[in-house]
C-alpha cells in the first residue's frame, strides 16, 4: 500500500474516532507523518481541550490497571504510516466522523512559497521568492573618516596572543588578504585584526579566570559558519516573526543600528553561539576596529563591548551591562524603504478572501501572514483557500490537496466498533 491508498490510513482514522471524547461528532488530526516520526494537533468538534481532559482521565485508569494508554492505538497506527514514508514527511489532515460516513484523508503538498509554523501548517505565503523585510535589506557602509581608538595597539595584541598560544600557527598574508577581499564597500581590516591572525589562525585564547575578560575561541578566517550566522539573511526566520524586528539603538552612537552586517567581522566566539566581532563600520561616535558582541538569542543588532582589540585582550576590560536588543514592535503593517509601500500584512483567511474579492491586496506586498493571532490559528481548509487565492494572484504554484475517502460500506463497521468498545467501557 502507498500513502495514496485509503487502507494505509484506515487504522488511524478508526483509532482517531475510538479515542475521541464521548459524544464527539467529528475528530480531526492535522500534522506531518513520515521520516520515522509524526507530530500534529487534534481537534474534537473544533475543541483541543476536550481530548486532553478525556485522555488524562483514561491515562490514570490505565496506570492503575496496567493496560495500554489512551494514545497507544493512535501511536501504533501513525508509526505504521511513518514507516512507509522513510525519506519524506507528508502533511496530512485526517477527519473521522461518528458514523464513519464522513471519514477522509487530505494529503497536502505545499509549494516552496508557503511557510509552515508551529501553530499552523500554512503560516504565511511569500509572494516574492527570496524577499526579506526592509530592515534586513539595509546595509552598512564603511566610514572614510573612521579611525582606530587611542587604545588600539597591534603589537600588544600580537604579544598577548603569542604568550597565551605559544604553539599556534598564524594565517598567511595571502589568507588574511583573501578575507579582506570578501568585505563589501572596500572595507579595510584594522592592523589589530591582522596582528591577531598573523599569530594564531584559530584556537582557544585563554586569558585568565578572574573577573576580567577571560578570552575566546578564535574564529577562523574561512570555513566557519559563524562568519555567516549573524548576517541579515541568516538572522531572518519568517515574515510573521521578523517583519517588525527593530535593531537596538546605541544611545552613545558608537554602533550603527542594523539587523546584521558583514562589516561586523567575527574574530572570536564564547563557545555558546555568540560572537565577538570587530566593527568595520562604526557609528559617528565609534572607532574603527571597536569590538561588538553578537548574541545568538537576539534577532538584530550588535552591542558595544570595547573600543579596541587591545582593550579587550590586553587590558581585559570587564563586561558592562549594555542594553539588550529592542523588543519587536506590534505593528501589523511594515512599510518598505520609502515608508509608503506595505510589504507584509497578517490577516485572518476570511479577511484575505475579502481583499482578494475586492481587489485590494497591495501590489507592494512581499509576504502575507495567515495567523494574526497565534492563540487562535485558523482552520486549515480556510487557510489553504486564502493562500491559494494569493498565490494564484501572483501566478505562483498553489497548494495541492489529494482527498481520500473511506470506501462505501466501511464507515458503519468502523462506527460499530467504536460503539461496542464504548459500551464495554461504560461510555
Amino acid at each position: 500500500m502507498t500513502v495514496t491508498d485509503w487502507q494505509t490510513w484506515a487504522p488511524f482514522a478508526d483509532a482517531l474516532r475510538r479515542s475521541a471524547p464521548p459524544g464527539t461528532r467529528t475528530s480531526e488530526f492535522v500534522g506531518t507523518v513520515g521520516g520515522g516520526a509524526w507530530q500534529g494537533t487534534y481537534l474534537d468538534d473544533g475543541d483541543a481541550a476536550a481530548r486532553r481532559e478525556h485522555h488524562r482521565a483514561l491515562a490514570l485508569e490505565a496506570a492503575r490497571s496496567g493496560g495500554p494508554g489512551p494514545r497507544a492505538e493512535l501511536e501504533d497506527a501513525l508509526r505504521t504510516v511513518a514507516a512507509g514514508l522513510p525519506d519524506t514527511e507528508q502533511l496530512v489532515r485526517v477527519t473521522a466522523t461518528a458514523d464513519g460516513a464522513g471519514d477522509a484523508v487530505e494529503l497536502i503538498t505545499l509549494p516552496s512559497a508557503v511557510v509552515s509554523g508551529p501553530v499552523s501548517p500554512v503560516l504565511e505565503v511569500v509572494l516574492e521568492p527570496g524577499a526579506l523585510p526592509a530592515q534586513h535589506r539595509a546595509t552598512l557602509a564603511p566610514r572614510a573618516d573612521a579611525e582606530p581608538a587611542p587604545s588600539s595597539d597591534p603589537e600588544a595584541v600580537a604579544r598577548v596572543v603569542r604568550e597565551r598560544m605559544p604553539d599556534a600557527v598564524g594565517a598567511t598574508p595571502d589568507e588574511i588578504e583573501a578575507a579582506r577581499a570578501l568585505l563589501p564597500g572596500g572595507a579595510r581590516l584594522p592592523d589589530e585584526v591582522r596582528a591577531l591572525y598573523s599569530v594564531a589562525a584559530s584556537g582557544a585564547l585563554k586569558l585568565g579566570d578572574d573577573d576580567r575578560f577571560a578570552g575566546f575561541e578564535i574564529v577562523p578566517l574561512s570555513g566557519s559558519s559563524l562568519r555567516e550566522s549573524f548576517l541579515p539573511a541568516a538572522r531572518f526566520g519568517t515574515w510573521s516573526a521578523d517583519a517588525d524586528v527593530v535593531a537596538p539603538e546605541d544611545p552613545d552612537a558608537r554602533v550603527q543600528q542594523a539587523v546584521g552586517s558583514p562589516l561586523w567581522f567575527p574574530v572570536g566566539t564564547d563557545g555558546a553561539g555568540n560572537v565577538y566581532a570587530v566593527d568595520l563600520a562604526p557609528g559617528p561616535a565609534g572607532h574603527l576596529g571597536q569590538v561588538v558582541f553578537l548574541d545568538h538569542e537576539e534577532r538584530a543588532g550588535a552591542r558595544y563591548r570595547a573600543d579596541s582589540l587591545a582593550a579587550l585582550l590586553v587590558e581585559r576590560v570587564p563586561a558592562g551591562a549594555p542594553a539588550r536588543a529592542a523588543e519587536a514592535s506590534s505593528a501589523a503593517d511594515i512599510a518598505g524603504p520609502t515608508g509608503d509601500a506595505v510589504e507584509f500584512l497578517a490577516l485572518d483567511p476570511a479577511d484575505w478572501t475579502a481583499r482578494l474579492e475586492a481587489g485590494t491586496v497591495p501590489e507592494s506586498l512581499k509576504a502575507a501572514g495567515l495567523v494574526p493571532d497565534r492563540e487562535r490559528p485558523p482552520a486549515l481548509t480556510e487557510a489553504i483557500r486564502a493562500a491559494n487565492g494569493l498565490l494564484a494572484l501572483r501566478g505562483l504554484p498553489t497548494i495541492e490537496v489529494t482527498r481520500l475517502t473511506r470506501p462505501a460500506g466501511e464507515g458503519r463497521r468502523g462506527a460499530r466498533r467504536r460503539g461496542m468498545l464504548a459500551r464495554l467501557l461504560g461510555r
